[in-house]
């Protein structure tokens, strides 16, 4: 299915590995220019080098950011702007949330997580649109989490910056619609990815939570979210809107997501 990006560009936060970095490259596959961005440059870097597989040679760059600070949310979208002439996609991606036990956790873990996931996605999206209207419209991917759906205590922080991100996401589109932009979100449950397999016992107890982790029998894969998100940026997917999409495996039985 040709998704018709070629000649878009997307800005991807963290997109120096697992999702983000496979969220890039399926773009550079699709024929859009790739600005990726995360807060380590040599994983950055990497992601540069795998793009040499996807021929993509001058669609790429990468900014080495700090997306806490609104000054360095500006400097990445204005990077992207000088580099490739604007911004027609956005996918919110950095940030991750940690588990822990309630009593544990201070209040500077709480405002550390919602400063770079919540806050991030929200400062980033305020930033793009109006180039997004510059260019006659847009597309904003949320990849958010199943942690909204399933509250957890050991997962408290996460859960509710997730279900933070879905409301955002809906509300977003509300407004987004009076600017030409969709938005849209993407709740993915376990995928194979380095923060995953740190959560996980080693060896065959490993591959034993692995199969329970979902009705399929498996985790999913970085390269099945970014084809979903792919997907949902492109044109083939123009009347889905403010909706939240989860890509679990199955593994979230509720009848919301």
């Amino acid at each position: 299915m040709d998704l018709d990006l070629s000649g878009k560009v997307a800005i991807v936060t963290g997109g120096s590995k697992g999702i983000g970095r496979a969220v890039a490259l399926a773009f550079l596959n699709e024929g859009a220019s790739v600005l990726v961005c995360a807060r380590g440059q040599a994983a950055l870097d990497e992601t540069i080098a795998m793009a040499g597989t996807a021929a993509a040679a001058g669609r790429i760059a990468a900014a080495a950011a700090d997306l806490t600070r609104g000054d360095a949310i500006e400097q990445v979208v204005e990077r992207c702007r000088n580099t490739f002439g604007g911004v027609d996609i956005l996918v919110n991606n950095a940030g991750s949330t940690r588990p822990g036990e309630f009593m544990k956790l201070s209040d500077e873990a709480w405002m550390e997580d919602w400063s770079l996931k919540f806050f991030g996605y929200v400062r980033m999206a305020r930033e793009v649109i109006p180039l997004m209207q510059q260019r006659g419209g847009g597309v904003i991917v949320n990849v958010i989490g199943t942690g909204a759906l399933r509250p957890a205590a050991g997962f408290m922080i996460g859960g509710a910056v997730n279900a933070a991100l879905n409301h955002f996401t809906k509300a977003l589109a509300d407004e987004g619609a009076k600017h030409g932009v969709r938005v849209v979100g993407v709740n993915p449950g376990p995928i194979m990815t380095e923060r995953l397999l740190r959560f996980l016992p080693p060896g065959e107890e490993r591959d034993k939570a692995m199969r329970r982790s979902t009705p399929l029998g498996r985790a999913g894969q970085p390269e099945e979210v970014a084809d979903l998100v792919a997907f949902l940026a492109s044109r083939r997917a123009a009347f889905i809107h403010g909706a939240n999409v989860t890509i679990d495996g199955g593994a979230n039985t509720g009848l919301m997501g």
